[in-house]
């Protein structure tokens, strides 16, 4: 058991690692397997020693080695988290170990997390959610409900996602006249449902809207942003998946027994 724990935290930080070249790359247009890893600022290449997920940002003192431009600490972050949610997702899917239904599930779960994660950190930073990250979701999602035997789930919640930030997007467009959602976040929002279902889906999206409300009004009430200022949907659409993959059910076996 703590061996199959170090191997799962351990390639979430590999994992995680590559993620940070997406998160870095895909936004810029850059392939994302050549040239090999370089320093964005002096354009070094990064030897292996200085590639080691976490504890090379820490050896370094959170610097390049050749130019001592500081290393964004995204790096460190984007790995720990990658690496958290991996074993997570292994503890929440241990029940059926050795099963086709734990292989099938596990498999599911950490790609959706490998998925969404530089979907947070992308739109975060630039306001865009690749085309790339957002079909892969969905097809991926529909794949592999498929194969668990949920394929009309899925394709309910696809139509969810889309049916109501569409809707979103119209009625925002007729009564304030500017678009509330980006074409990213309906396409994104497909493939979380195409993941969870229509039910999981809609308590995803339920609370991706309160988060985004908390922290909006957060931003508001110490005037960090403006009522006209645009805060990215995309990091709420994954904290909202992310808290429904692995407290979902909690959450909905609470509900009903406190009000049913």
């Amino acid at each position: 058991m703590i061996a199959l724990l170090i191997f799962t935290g351990v390639l979430g930080l590999v994992i995680g690692s590559f993620l940070n070249v997406i998160i870095y790359r895909l936004p810029r247009g850059k392939s994302l397997l050549a040239p090999p890893s370089h320093c964005p600022n002096c354009g070094a290449f990064i030897k292996w020693y200085d590639n080691i997920p976490i504890l090379s940002f820490f050896l370094l003192g959170g610097k390049c080695r050749t130019c001592k431009k500081p290393i964004s600490w995204r790096y460190p972050l984007v790995e720990g988290l990658t690496a958290l949610f991996f074993l997570l997702t292994f503890w929440y899917h241990f029940s059926l170990f050795f099963s086709f239904s734990f292989l099938i599930g596990l498999i599911k779960s950490l790609l959706f997390i490998s998925i969404l994660i530089p979907v947070f950190f992308i739109d975060l930073e630039h306001q865009i959610i690749p085309d790339s990250l957002s079909y892969s979701l969905l097809i991926s999602g529909i794949v592999l409900s498929t194969i668990q035997g949920f394929f009309l789930p899925s394709i309910e919640g696809a139509a969810l996602g889309v049916g109501i930030f569409l809707a979103i997007f119209y009625l925002s467009l007729f009564f304030l006249h500017q678009a509330g959602m980006g074409g990213g976040d309906i396409k994104i929002a497909a493939g979380i449902g195409a993941y969870l279902g229509w039910k999981m889906a809609l308590l995803s999206f339920f609370l991706s809207f309160l988060l985004g409300a908390i922290v909006a009004g957060v931003f508001l009430l110490f005037h960090l942003k403006g009522l006209k200022d645009k805060i990215p949907f995309g990091p709420f659409l994954v904290g909202g998946a992310f808290l429904t993959l692995f407290l979902g059910k909690s959450m909905v076996n609470l509900y009903f027994s406190l009000f049913w």
